[in-house]
């Protein structure tokens, strides 16, 4: 919700006519937000300086809008302690650079969820982001196990992509910018509702042939 308000405004702002949601999604696909993809069509010079007043609107706007919007998703941490209680251990790989991460990480403090992250890899853990597998594998390798025995969990078509280029298993989960039909083109294990279901897919050894070999790790 908040990535999509942060657009919004922007196209408010520059009086510019919102795109479809398609359209947006599309601009998304390969992990940083490719706003000429969505823009009016501009002469480079022009293009270049909207693209530095799209940043300054950012910046304005990011850091209010997560410090009093920003919610956990509902059974999140609930899902988390019973994902631990199976001896699976858990990580985050963020798209977010570590100097950015603090605007984020309060909900998280907060609320707890820190705590029971092992290791976090953010953007500029790794030579490349997502959709590359490299914070993926890094994330792994401080896990100490291999990423073929990791699960890899997002809401996003870059995370099943990076997931896939890992050598991992894959859930797209629908609490993000992407929908249902958007994850499933990337062919992940398993698209599912929300967090509380990860443990029902935890819950058996072989819900598919997929997911024959129990995860050892999840991020």
């Amino acid at each position: 919700h908040i990535y999509y308000q942060i657009i919004e405004t922007v196209f408010k702002r520059l009086d510019f006519t919102l795109p479809s949601r398609d359209k947006l999604r599309d601009a998304a696909k390969n992990g940083d937000f490719e706003w000429g993809r969505v823009f009016p069509k501009r002469a480079p010079k022009e293009r270049d300086r909207l693209i530095e007043k799209t940043r300054e609107i950012i910046a304005e706007i990011y850091p209010n809008l997560f410090r009093t919007q920003a919610k956990l998703i509902p059974d999140a941490k609930r899902t988390l302690e019973i994902i631990l209680q199976k001896e699976i251990k858990v990580g985050m790989v963020t798209s977010t650079p570590r100097q950015s991460m603090a605007i984020k990480l309060p909900v998280l403090v907060e609320a707890g969820i820190d705590k029971l992250l092992e290791v976090i890899i953010h953007a500029d853990d790794a030579p490349r982001k997502k959709p590359a597998p490299d914070p993926l594998l890094e994330g792994s390798k401080k896990l100490g196990i291999p990423p073929e025995h990791c699960m890899y969990v997002g809401d996003a078509c870059t995370d099943i992509q990076a997931g896939k280029a890992a050598g991992m298993k894959t859930v797209g989960v629908l609490t993000g910018f992407d929908d249902h039909k958007a994850l499933s083109r990337e062919t992940p294990d398993a698209v599912i509702d929300s967090i509380a279901d990860l443990k029902d897919i935890l819950a058996y050894k072989r819900l598919s042939d997929h997911f024959s070999v129990d995860p050892e790790g999840i991020f």
